[in-house]
């Protein structure tokens, strides 16, 4: 048995700390023996406007019961975790002597095979913002490097700068000629309630397209699938049905909903390189569901009172919710 789970956000005041505390205890601790593998699909940590040793600190006692658990555990990064990399081996050492031994893998995405089922798993941003995702996860590693909500715009700004460096040399001068108000208007979207996603809002993801377009770079995406520059214009222009149908249908009837996981699907292949027989493990959309039929998943998330997770056996894909 395989358990996913995503978006406990440890270091935020909305995150369910406590149920997952009793989920670790009532659930994974009890059943070791029938689980093989827990995946943690991202923004387990929350290090957004928040210093990040502060979070590690005062949440180092749940990442120390999962690190203690006789299962196999993978840490995918999200987008409010980003920054894992880059403290994992210093901040995590000097709080916690063990902390090599709390994950087997960090990573971005995980594929394997479960019994018969070929799994890929990801946080999800990937699907999301793939229009722009170079920039998004320079954008999400510099959230993770502000230490506060009353910073000026323009502090995370020249964080975005510095991370900017490593992009592409034509997303990079996207990223640097983009204007003040555009820039604003970007952090206030990108960075906002945790509303903002896929799975729940239903407003206004035409309009953070439209912003996304300032730093999108559709070059950079064709040269990287090896595909044409027709083919990836193509599904922009399917994706743009897709936002206007989430913009549009709060009560979606089934037909559009699989409409719009296949368009997810596709997405996912452009960034994570997705293969048509795999069967997509996701967070980040903060509602859990499973769709048998299109082959994608959400665990859900774990904020104030909430909680769900993923269940992988017997060749099935199940959605729970704890208690």
């Amino acid at each position: 048995m395989i358990i996913a789970v995503a978006d406990l956000h440890l270091g935020s005041q909305m995150s369910n700390k406590s149920g997952f505390y009793d989920f670790i205890n009532d659930f994974l601790k009890p059943n070791q023996n029938d689980i093989s593998r827990i995946v943690l699909l991202g923004d387990i940590l929350d290090l957004w406007r928040n210093t990040n040793s502060k979070v590690l600190s005062q949440n180092l006692d749940i990442l120390e019961d999962l690190g203690r658990l006789d299962i196999a555990k993978n840490y995918l990064i999200g987008n409010h975790d980003y920054a894992i990399f880059s403290f994992l081996g210093h901040d995590f050492a000097s709080i916690s002597p063990d902390s090599t031994r709390m994950f087997d893998q960090v990573s971005e995405t995980l594929a394997i095979v479960s019994d018969e089922i070929k799994l890929r798993f990801i946080h999800g941003h990937q699907v999301d913002y793939w229009s722009a995702l170079s920039f998004y996860e320079v954008f999400s590693q510099a959230m993770c490097f502000v230490d506060s909500d009353d910073k000026d715009p323009l502090d995370v700004w020249n964080i975005v700068y510095h991370f900017a460096e490593t992009l592409p040399e034509k997303t990079k001068n996207k990223v640097r000629n983009i204007s003040h108000d555009i820039q604003i208007a970007l952090e206030k979207k990108l960075a906002g309630p945790f509303g903002g996603n896929m799975e729940g809002e239903k407003k206004g993801l035409l309009y953070e397209w439209e912003l996304l377009q300032n730093v999108s770079n559709f070059e950079e995406i064709a040269d990287k699938n090896s595909t044409s520059l027709r083919e990836i214009k193509d599904f922009v222009d399917k994706w743009e049905r897709t936002l206007d149908i989430l913009d549009q249908h709060p009560s979606m009837p089934s037909d559009l909903l699989n409409e719009v996981h296949l368009t997810r699907r596709q997405a996912a292949n452009l960034t994570v390189g997705l293969q048509e027989d795999e069967f997509l493990i996701r967070g980040h959309g903060h509602t859990p569901y499973v769709s048998q039929e299109t082959r994608i998943a959400d665990a859900g998330c774990w904020l104030r009172e909430r909680g769900s997770y993923l269940k992988i056996t017997d060749n099935q894909v199940s959605v729970h919710q704890w208690k």
